[in-house]
């Protein structure tokens, strides 16, 4: 059994680190942080500004290659991931792709900086200073390098007279257009069509994000800005704990009306329980919700049950451990398990009674009867094991339905687990939220996957010796 056990989780390994480079390549095709880009006045303290940025990717830890190694062309530079703010760097690489020259653009793009930074520290008093800013800020937003002699040659004329009063600025701008030229004359476009391999090491982005993954450093929310653990803890626990009773409930009632609605085949019981396990299986959940809300929580109707509503007091404001305060609202709990429960329980019931029905008439059952063995061990000690694959098979997708339903059940009793969060960091564009969520579902399904090959090991031992 350990040898089987250890093969399924080598084998577990592989599709969750498949699903972990979607989750991550997804969240490098979202948009980045505002923080990392320029504020409103760019010609403030230039140089100010972009130390604030940098120490933001790196505490962000976005100051790495995002792979152990890149593929791209001779025409890119391997430091690409080092220039900040993003824009600066799409800027920087539409040149380069155009050009092929990167050494005689990063001196191109130094004496622009240089340039901008000067124009940045004049007084708003002096002569033509608003007109020599504009001109330079077209520039740092040019992307077309045939365009770079034409802009410089407008600033020069712009602030003619700001040129002559000024020897730094005619000075910085002739630095610029010299460099310019140089980088227009000396092109090499044919770089973009020769590949080039880049090899980082396991400090990447990616490598880190994993192994955060699997530490509980999932990142930092872009809501809160605080760790992402510390947003999610309390709603996975919360959803692992109704989730995880509503399964728990849903295979101590499904297994036992299975096992007896296939024992009363196609009498009156079966045929109305049946009826009513395909009413329910066909009632959307978020419907089913609403009449147990309707019915039991809601004052002036129904019975009124559960006393004060549905909603639920923050965890985080209580005072109280998560046990005690779960304990103290343990009734608020019951509606959510119930909904998750009798959908689940509808597939259970209805596989288990279809696994009996395929075993009942085969040889071992009619052996076992001529021996003279009662219908109570028959069902339970030989027709039972045999059948109970089917359900074992479900088990390993309730993991995804779980997760799927826990959206809309969550939300329609505003219950605190990771469906709200879910929604919350949607409708905020917290990315690192959503993707860790991802990635813990995508983790969930895996082992359900995992549990269920180890119970069809369990009880069909032949399963161990199957070749994979």
């Amino acid at each position: 059994m350990l040898r089987y056990f250890i093969r399924r989780i080598f084998l577990a390994l592989p599709t969750l680190l498949i699903i972990s480079l979607v989750v991550f390549g997804l969240s490098k095709c979202t948009s980045g942080d505002p923080a990392l880009e320029w504020g409103e006045d760019s010609h403030g303290d230039f140089l100010q500004q972009e130390r604030v940025i940098r120490l933001k990717a790196k505490y962000l830890g976005l100051d790495k290659p995002a792979f152990y190694f890149s593929l791209t062309t001779a025409a890119f530079p391997d430091t690409a991931h080092l220039i900040f703010p993003p824009s600066r760097r799409e800027r920087l690489m539409n040149l380069c792709a155009q050009t092929g020259n990167w050494p005689a653009l990063r001196k191109y793009e130094t004496a622009l900086r240089e340039t901008w930074d000067f124009a940045g520290r004049l007084p708003d008093t002096l002569a033509e200073a608003g007109a020599f800013r504009l001109a330079i800020s077209d520039l740092i937003s040019c992307e077309n390098a045939d365009t770079l002699e034409s802009l410089i040659a407008e600033s020069r004329h712009g602030a003619a007279a700001l040129l002559r009063q000024n020897l730094q600025a005619a000075a910085l701008l002739d630095t610029l257009q010299i460099r310019a030229r140089f980088l227009i004359s000396n092109q090499h476009p044919e770089k973009m069509f020769y590949p080039d391999f880049h090899w980082y090491g396991l400090d990447n982005q990616y490598h880190n994000w994993l192994k955060g993954f699997f530490t509980g450093n999932l990142g930092i929310s872009k809501d809160s800005q605080k760790p992402v653990w510390d947003s999610l803890k309390f709603s996975l626990l919360s959803t692992l704990l109704i989730t995880g009773l509503a399964i728990l409930f849903a295979y101590l009632i499904a297994v036992p009306l299975g096992v007896g609605m296939a024992r009363r085949h196609n009498r009156l019981i079966d045929r109305i329980t049946h009826g009513g396990l395909l009413f329910l299986y066909a009632m959307p959940v978020f419907w089913m919700g609403g009449l147990l809300i309707l019915f039991f929580a809601t004052p002036g109707s129904g019975l009124y049950l559960i006393k004060g509503g549905i909603a639920l007091d923050s965890f985080q404001s209580s005072g109280k451990s998560y046990g005690a305060w779960a304990f103290h609202y343990a009734d608020k709990f019951i509606l959510p398990i119930i909904t998750l429960c009798l959908h689940i329980l509808t597939i259970l019931a209805l596989q288990m009674r279809g696994g009996v029905l395929d075993c009942i008439g085969q040889d071992f059952v009619r052996t076992a009867r001529a021996k003279g063995v009662g219908e109570h061990h028959i069902y339970w000690r030989h027709v039972f094991r045999n059948a109970v694959f089917p359900i074992i098979s479900v088990f390993a997708s309730i993991f995804p339905i779980i997760f799927a339903g826990s959206l809309v059940i969550e939300y329609l009793f505003q219950f605190p687990g990771l469906g709200m969060k879910t929604h919350e960091a949607f409708m905020h564009g917290d990315f690192p939220v959503l993707f860790s969520i991802l990635m813990l579902a995508a983790t969930l399904a895996v082992t359900g996957n995992l549990i269920a090959d180890l119970l069809y090991a369990w009880v069909d031992p032949r399963v161990r010796f199957v070749k994979n």
